[in-house]
């Protein structure tokens, strides 16, 4: 009964981490960049977590946070397409360092952080030139931005998990931590 208690379902616990960053990280400016983006670490850190059967809850988390932070519709094409298209970097950063064999914090969260810009500039180009958005793209100011907030958003939270949160778990929570 007691093991029962301590068992925790990841998808619920990723949708609680990415709707949280959300809110700590404020107001979005979509074709302009963030200069700290949280919730692209939240997702680095849930699928690092729990794998990538939490990628639907990822993206629910994230379409639920642009309806009640950000004023987006919820069922609005281009709010569901840049979702999508947010979830992909930090899977593919995962995916790809699993394939090459690599385990770095500092280079997954900027590898995160440059697959992460790369989408969002072309989804974003996309979307402008397909007369969606009543915006300009200025293409350096964008990947500069981008880029700069990817990686410090990814870095903040990997270390705050690592330096807080994995210590909170072993401490008062030893049998749900890996042993490694």
């Amino acid at each position: 009964m007691k093991s029962e208690a301590l068992e925790f379902q990841p998808q619920i616990i990723t949708l609680l981490i990415v709707v949280l960053c959300y809110f700590i990280n404020g107001p979005a400016y979509p074709f302009e960049g963030n200069l700290i983006w949280l919730p692209l670490g939240g997702m680095s850190l849930c699928f690092l977590l729990f794998g990538f059967r939490v990628v639907f809850a990822a993206i629910l988390a994230s379409q639920l946070s642009e309806f009640w932070f950000h004023s987006q519709p919820f069922f609005d094409q281009v709010t569901l397409i840049r979702t999508i298209s947010g979830a992909m970097g930090p899977a593919l950063a995962i995916a790809s360092m699993r394939f090459f064999k690599l385990s770095n914090f500092f280079f997954l969260a900027i590898l995160t952080a440059l697959f992460n810009t790369l989408i969002a500039f072309f989804v974003s180009s996309y979307i402008v030139s397909n007369g969606q958005a009543n915006e300009t793209i200025n293409a350096t100011d964008f990947l500069r931005n981008y880029l700069m907030g990817d990686i410090l958003g990814c870095l903040i939270v990997l270390f705050f998990a690592a330096l807080v949160v994995v210590p909170f778990i072993k401490y008062f929570f030893p049998k749900i931590a890996p042993s490694e």
